[in-house]
């Protein structure tokens, strides 16, 4: 049984001793390693276009260990041999956010345990709201074309769900045995064409509800945006799920950056070209 700790490791460094002494109102970004990988990849081109800094790591025992180079690199010519491991942390003060990227999955058995450590974090650090991304299968709806995202919350500020529902993303509210049934936020016409997030949570979604349902132990306001995707290359589902928390963002934010206030074109990093493998040779088509 798994019973050590998780511990946040700080790089020390002029630029990040008092990277994170106060987070009270900030907002803290995660995805989880869910199905398509939609979330890490679109916490990925954020980090990446906004160039945030990363200001430390955490140990962790629940994780697969994890050590690879420069994965934000934007070209070959730009890896300088920065060693990035599991579990990783990124801030920028002016947009008052925190940005945690995880690139390895949960062991067996580590979860929970993972999930409240890192919320117990985010209680002691004051954070405003939890913003997850994460995906669901896109084989339990028979609208996941017309309604690629949707969203679920737990105890979440209005002015995020104002910003959601400029965007026209259905938002749903989370059915767990601590808070029994609730009435959707904004309903389907047609429960046969979306399923409660109760059971579109069951599959695929890594610590989705975990998270969800830690938040509302803990009285953290939490929002969670899901992609309805199938397995294969989601590059393009990870850049529109990007495009949307950048507009949350640019709604939610105390100020505001040209850089994620508009639609853009994203850096993508270069380590993505060797994801997928190769593009197929087209004179095989002709």
């Amino acid at each position: 049984r798994i019973s050590l700790t998780m511990t946040f490791v700080q790089i020390p460094g002029s630029n990040t001793d008092d990277a994170l002494k106060d987070c009270k109102g900030w907002l803290f970004i995660l995805p989880a390693v869910s199905i398509g990988n939609v979330g890490q990849i679109a916490i990925d081109l954020l980090i990446s276009t906004a160039k945030l800094k990363k200001v430390g790591y955490w140990y962790s025992p629940y994780t697969v260990s994890t050590a690879c180079n420069d994965p934000l690199a934007t070209k070959q010519s730009r890896v300088k041999g920065r060693i990035s491991l599991s579990v990783e942390v990124f801030y920028c003060s002016k947009r008052k956010i925190v940005m945690l990227q995880r690139r390895a999955p949960i062991l067996k058995g580590g979860a929970k345990m993972f999930v409240r450590n890192i919320l117990e974090w985010v209680k002691a650090k004051e954070f405003s709201n939890v913003i997850l991304a994460s995906s669901s299968g896109a084989h339990l709806t028979e609208d996941s074309q017309t309604k690629k995202f949707w969203a679920t919350c737990t105890n979440v500020e209005e002015k995020i769900l104002r910003a959601l529902q400029e965007m026209k993303i259905p938002i749903k509210s989370p059915k767990s045995q601590s808070q029994g049934p609730s009435k959707d936020t904004q309903a389907s016409s047609n429960s046969r064409e979306f399923p409660s997030p109760k059971e579109l949570l069951r599959y695929g979604t890594g610590t989705t509800r975990d998270l969800i349902q830690s938040c509302h132990d803990l009285s953290i306001p939490m929002l969670a945006l899901l992609a309805q995707v199938n397995e294969g290359d989601n590059t393009i589902d990870g850049q529109h799920m990007a495009l949307i928390l950048s507009n949350v963002i640019q709604l939610i934010g105390e100020k505001k950056d040209p850089l994620l206030t508009k639609p853009i074109k994203f850096r993508m990093p270069f380590a993505y070209k060797h994801v997928y493998g190769p593009e197929p040779d087209r004179n095989i088509y002709t």
